[in-house]
């Protein structure tokens, strides 16, 4: 029972409380890939919807018309 009041068991517990908190600190993985950004072809592949979203805004009355030729 001797070693756990000695000084080198303190100095032992004090490295092995510091060695576990840094690497809990520690990030090990580097996330790099962010949200993934819509390429151009994309954004101009939704031009149409966009058109006709923004002219049912502006123009109610051809909504009506978009309408029915999306249920043929």
């Amino acid at each position: 029972m001797e070693f756990f009041n000695s000084k080198k068991f303190i100095i032992v517990i004090i490295l092995v409380l510091f060695f576990t908190a840094l690497s809990g600190c520690a990030k090990t993985v580097i996330e790099t890939q962010g949200p993934k950004q819509p390429t151009t072809l994309e954004t101009v592949g939704k031009m149409k919807g966009i058109g006709i979203v923004i002219g049912c805004m502006f123009a109610p009355h051809t909504c009506d018309e978009v309408k029915e030729s999306k249920d043929d």
